[in-house]
């Protein structure tokens, strides 16, 4: 700690009121997947006051000269949406595409925005369009990993804060991304760049075993395979080049790396001006499966400034990291891997918002302030006002979050394949209700669906978020619904060999291509016009009123408001 002066905060804006702004008035994430117990904004119940609004007069949307620019407002990034929206802020949304992704359009909501422009390939006409509006943007911020290449490229040419683009490579392909960090004399992961089987092969057998076959420039888990052959090493890399990725961009190459062990997190930050703030530490625990990817589930962790602490190493880590890649400006969520001996290593930076429900249960359990969302949205708005009360406040040695309760995000898990005789629901939906940590539960299988025995996180059924005070509670809880899981009291299946879902291939995407009933099955690097065809036929059937995410409506308390995300927990 610098010395014993402490810093009084910011005031803190208000959400906005009816009478100041025209701020959505429904339910925030009405129809969107994720169920919480609150209202409205994503914080709602989060201990945040807003009477801070009889203090700072908001000005009405319809008074303000400006705008954000939202790049593809998919996912969580309808976090940063609410909470600009929360402002008075009024909102273009640039997407990238003229239709949202299948699994994230329950997301897309037009109505927030004053106009929406369709970015056909020319960055200069976009900015041109965006220019020529009636009011001047003000802010370039990206929605979803989709837009976060074109956000950055957008505030440059409108001479807005952003990250630039002489980096964007480094920052969007994993290869490159590790080579930079090794340039900048970072610890990064040993790896070959291969554009054939045999290259991969042959390189394979430069590293020990196992080692991790990926593409290069593509989400999650997408086609990650752990090898421990140099002929599984073949059989994953065939599986990838020549394919495409889930952004449907051609695998031409495939990157060897060496397997990393240790212990994981997620390091959350908002930056401004090259000066990066830590906002939350996730803790990823695995389900110590056979498979590496089988993840158990992810929880903040308190934060930690002490000297030689985990949280403060992975911290500092993060931040070299984001610097060596060239984050300016906005939020950033980076997968570390601590090594006792070797230190931390990076897997991959994101620059866009933590995904999935991450920053609604965050925010509920450290507060509105300390929320992402808020922090970005003040770093784009108001000049980083908070943000920089916050960064100084942390390095006299304050604390940057404090943890009011315990929260756990539990991907389910199946151990059998099998066609669900009846839904989860029907067989478990009411005990886990009942459940004195119960936060919201993503999973809606119904009778008919498949499921494979959980060997990533595409192939879990759903996740329940487990929050309280007291954390011995809610282990034990957590441990019911795993006990559940294993004696059969969870997953009922039929003898039956047909479905209403197709058996999922070897290839997995970022989102989850079925994510709006629960179901996160794999499709292929390079689907066939034929499975294109039937794919967009059981897309349609799963989003009829019997099939969709409001197939189960029984599964929510009716005390709590809903809003929906499907995404990634990543």
């Amino acid at each position: 700690m610098r010395g014993d002066r402490t810093l009084a905060p910011p005031r803190l804006p208000p959400v906005a009121t009816s009478g100041a702004s025209e701020a959505p008035s429904s339910p925030c994430w009405s129809g969107m997947g994720v169920h919480v117990q609150g209202a409205c904004l994503p914080w709602a119940g989060s201990g945040y006051s807003t009477s801070a609004a009889t203090e700072w007069p908001q000005m009405g949307m319809e008074q303000r000269a400006e705008v954000v620019v939202v790049v593809d407002p998919y996912g969580s990034g309808r976090f940063i949406v609410d909470e600009l929206l929360a402002r008075g802020w009024p909102l273009v949304a640039v997407r990238t595409s003229p239709e949202a992704p299948e699994h994230l359009s329950s997301t897309w909501d037009p109505s927030l925005f004053e106009r929406s422009i369709v970015h056909g390939g020319d960055v200069l006409g976009t900015a041109r369009s965006l220019r020529e509006g009636l009011k001047r943007p003000v802010a370039v911020v990206a929605g979803s990993e989709r837009g976060a290449e074109l956000a950055d490229a957008l505030a440059e040419v409108l001479s807005l804060r952003g990250n630039g683009t002489a980096l964007s490579r480094c920052r969007q392909d994993k290869y490159f991304m590790q080579e930079r960090l090794r340039e900048c004399g970072l610890r990064a992961s040993a790896q070959r760049r291969c554009r054939s089987v045999q290259e991969a092969m042959m390189s394979a057998a430069e590293f020990g075993r196992p080692v991790v076959v990926k593409p290069c420039a593509s989400s999650g888990t997408d086609c990650v395979s752990k090898c421990k052959s140099v002929e599984a090493v073949g059989d994953a890399a065939a599986g990838i080049l020549g394919g495409r990725n889930v952004h449907g961009q051609r695998n031409d190459a495939v990157i060897i790396q060496e397997f990393l062990r240790g212990s994981e997190y997620i390091v959350d930050c908002v930056s401004l001006d090259g000066q990066h703030v830590v906002t939350s530490i996730w803790a990823l625990q695995k389900t110590g499966s056979s498979s590496e990817f089988a993840y158990d589930r992810k929880h903040p962790v308190p934060f930690s400034s002490e000297e030689g602490s985990v949280q403060r190493i992975v911290c500092e880590y993060a931040y070299q990291a984001l610097t060596a890649l060239g984050v300016q400006t906005g939020a950033s969520h980076s997968k570390v891997i601590y090594d006792e001996n070797l230190g931390p290593c990076l897997v991959k930076m994101c620059p866009w918002i933590h995904g999935s429900v991450a920053p609604a249960v965050f925010a509920a359990c450290a507060g509105r302030e300390n929320a992402q969302a808020f922090l970005l949205a003040d770093a784009l708005t108001e000049g980083g006002l908070y943000l920089s009360w916050k960064a100084e406040a942390v390095g006299m040695g304050s604390p940057a979050y404090e943890l009011s309760s315990f929260s756990v995000i539990l991907d389910l898990q199946c151990h059998e394949d099998g066609i669900l005789a009846r839904s989860v629901e029907e067989v478990a939906g009411e005990w886990i209700r009942n459940l004195s940590s119960f936060w919201m539960m993503k999973c809606d299988l119904e009778p008919g669906d498949r499921l494979q025995r959980s060997r990533d996180f595409f192939t879990s059924p759903g996740y329940i978020v487990l929050s309280g005070p007291d954390p011995s509670i809610v282990e034990q809880e957590a441990a019911m619904i795993r006990e559940a899981e294993r004696t059969g009291q969870m997953y009922i299946f039929s003898t039956s060999t047909s479905s209403k879902t197709p058996t999922p291939p070897a290839c997995s995407d970022d989102e989850g291509t079925w994510g709006k009933c629960g179901l996160f099955l794999r499709v292929p690097c390079d689907p066939s016009p034929r499975m294109r065809a039937l794919e967009a036929q059981v897309a349609g059937l799963l989003g009829s009123p019997t099939g969709g995410p409001n197939a189960s409506p029984e599964l929510l308390p009716k005390a709590c408001a809903e809003f929906v995300l499907d995404g990634v927990l990543e």
